[in-house]
């Protein structure tokens, strides 16, 4: 299923989080998007899963001509939204097998889903134990099998790497590639360029609400710094080096 944004606007409270912005991620795709904090990211994925509603513009999921047929695909998004919300009480088993029934999704399959993706994120030892008590990167492992288990046509994730240690990346880096290799299609909101170099086909700039930049991956691919560089130019990233000389040479 694509992904398509046709001159979509969004404000809240007279400040304008998107303004007029159009994209599209093919099926089969990821797509890093990227900008500064307050750029619009979180906006443009809430807005994809039918969190927040554009004031303007179309939002096209899959092959309809319009926007009319966005809720109904939406049950086909796994997503990782920037600051999730678990029921601390709950353990991660408890937590799947509450969705799958609000998904009227067979109880017994999802816990055998789980079990393959706490193995493969390696969290298995806290399957049993009240989120309250799990570090933040086995919180976002459990948010990460919410989004993977019901066996989703598109992933909407922001800042999915959050609190995860080095093998759950690499594992996590594994399954999108897998994902996308099976028609899966990403949106994959990032302030990390390393990660979205490695596993994006295309990449968006994002800034003050605005598309400022669109690379293909045979444009960065292999160019080490290239999408650094061009983010520079693009949403000028670059601190002026005597303002931090400066800063180092200040002495009470």
């Amino acid at each position: 299923m694509s992904i398509e944004f046709r001159n979509v606007t969004k404000n809240f409270s007279g400040f304008t989080a998107l303004d007029s912005i159009s994209f599209k991620i093919e099926k089969g795709t990821a797509c890093g998007y990227i900008g500064p904090n307050g750029a619009g990211k979180t906006t443009t994925a809430r807005i994809i899963v039918g969190l927040e509603n554009a004031d303007s513009g179309s939002v096209i999921i899959g092959d309809g001509a319009d926007g009319t047929d966005l809720r109904a695909t939406q049950r086909q998004i796994g997503y990782v939204p920037d600051s999730p919300k678990l029921y601390e009480s709950l353990t991660p088993r408890e937590t799947i097998a509450m969705a799958a029934m609000l998904r009227k999704y067979d109880v017994a399959k999802a816990m055998r889903r789980l079990e393959v993706l706490s193995e493969i994120l390696r969290f298995s030892d806290y399957l049993k134990k009240p989120i309250g008590g799990l570090s933040k990167g086995n919180r976002q492992k459990v948010i990460l099998s919410l989004a993977f288990l019901f066996k989703p046509s598109i992933l909407i994730l922001d800042e999915p790497t959050d609190g995860l240690d080095l093998q759950a990346v690499i594992s996590l880096k594994q399954l999108i590639k897998h994902f996308t290799a099976h028609n899966g299609t990403v949106f994959y909101s990032s302030h990390l360029l390393d990660i979205v170099e490695g596993l994006c086909s295309e990449v968006y700039f994002i800034n003050h609400g605005q598309i400022a930049g669109h690379f293909r991956k045979e444009e960065f691919e292999g160019k080490r710094g290239y999408l650094e560089e061009a983010l520079s130019e693009s949403i000028g990233t670059t601190t002026d080096h005597k303002v931090i000389d400066e800063f180092f040479d200040d002495a009470d």
